[in-house]
């Protein structure tokens, strides 16, 4: 069973199919696009828990898995009740709530910013003198970078609080110490009390001119060093045990500082923006989505690496519209390119990851070659 059937969730609905595995896909939406991939599509939400279960036995399902970040907590709920391979309903509110993930990143002394939960404007406004600009406010339980925004000053504190609370599936909000310093994220799979540390991907962002982060470009590997991706490791790895994460896939984002890793976000799933699905297994030929499916299904995993290629992937927005479409077109005939898929223009601000217009893939030998394919001269 795959919760969820928007275009997120499309690779690894495909990828069930293509290991023959009976499929069943639930969603709400009756036209999510994922359903065209599935055995069979149920009209129910993600996030109902009592509904999911109630399918879940009357499929006699083997597994149950998600891409997205707050079904998360429901995947937990029906292995626990069926006795499936998946996370603890622990894990899962943990890492489904920033709150509680910055609150026990702290009690085990793992760097992570200074946070405050914010649940209503009462509360805002008595603790206004605490908070040192800048800072970034978001939603405790949202994704795709919906309601986060740096805030330089007190100005656009009240405004941009509603905007994250109205992301905010709960109504609380975080704030907490904006982190300097370059970002990446790291895929993991945990299966069996064992963590596999399978790739680091390189990030850059868009949006600053609106105080926004929103990812603009992937690259695996990244450019780190080995003494940098050891102490990253070691950090993810802490944060993995502390938690109780086990029998899932785990996205990490850290922020690399003077001090050391800080961790801004553990993710219970598999890594979103083509990571998992493309770029993984392009570069290492690591199947992450395969070996995600096979531990759901108690099945044994195979995470060793059979290549080392760079692999990246280039956003395509309002901003960069005009170039990126120029670029393509010079591109696509090339050694490396991988793939491209790119919407009407239309004039958005980059205010999340739903504001982008598409995207391209390549691999190169080294990254010199990956990054003349990824970028683009020219006008925007």
């Amino acid at each position: 069973m795959v919760l969820g059937a928007g275009e997120a969730q499309i690779p690894i609905i495909q990828k069930c199919m293509e290991l023959n595995l009976f499929t069943i896909v639930v969603d709400f939406d009756q036209n999510a696009v994922g359903f065209k991939f599935a055995s069979k599509k149920l009209l129910i939400s993600t996030n109902d828990y009592k509904e999911v279960l109630k399918a879940a036995i009357e499929y006699g399902i083997d597994g149950i898995i998600t891409t997205s970040d707050y079904p998360v907590r429901v995947i937990a709920y029906v292995c626990e009740k069926l006795g499936l391979k998946g996370l603890s309903v622990k894990a899962a509110e943990i890492c489904t709530n920033k709150y509680l993930l910055r609150k026990c990143l702290k009690e085990n002394n793992i760097l992570s910013p200074v946070f405050l939960k914010i649940s209503n404007i009462e509360e805002l406004k008595q603790e206004k003198h605490r908070l040192n600009f800048p800072l970034i406010i978001k939603p405790v339980d949202s994704s795709a970078s919906r309601g986060v925004k740096k805030l330089i000053n007190e100005a656009e504190l009240e405004t941009s609080y509603f905007e994250a609370k109205s992301h905010s599936k709960c109504g609380d909000v975080v704030i907490e110490d904006f982190i300097e310093g370059p970002e990446y994220s790291i895929e993991v799979l945990c299966y069996r009390e064992k963590i596999h540390v399978l790739a680091f991907t390189e990030k850059t962002t868009s949006g600053f001119e609106n105080a926004f982060f929103v990812e603009d470009r992937h690259i695996i590997p990244a450019k780190v060093t080995e003494e940098d991706e050891k102490q990253i490791s070691l950090t993810i790895i802490d944060a993995i045990k502390k938690i109780g994460l086990d029998n899932c896939a785990v996205h990490t984002e850290i922020k690399l500082t003077a001090n050391g890793p800080v961790i801004i976000e553990v993710g219970a799933r598999l890594g979103g923006d083509y990571i998992s699905s493309d770029l993984v297994p392009l570069s290492t030929g690591i199947n992450m989505h395969e070996q995600a499916i096979n531990i759901c299904l108690n099945n044994e995993i195979d995470v060793k690496p059979s290549k080392l290629k760079y692999a990246g992937v280039q956003f395509i927005n309002s901003d960069n519209y005009k170039a990126a479409s120029v670029h393509l077109g010079k591109i696509k005939t090339k050694p490396g390119f991988v793939r491209s898929e790119q919407k009407d223009f239309k004039k958005i601000s980059l205010k999340s990851s739903l504001d982008r217009l598409g995207h391209y893939i390549c691999i190169g030998e080294t990254r010199e070659e990956l990054v003349y394919l990824l970028d683009f001269d020219g006008d925007n």
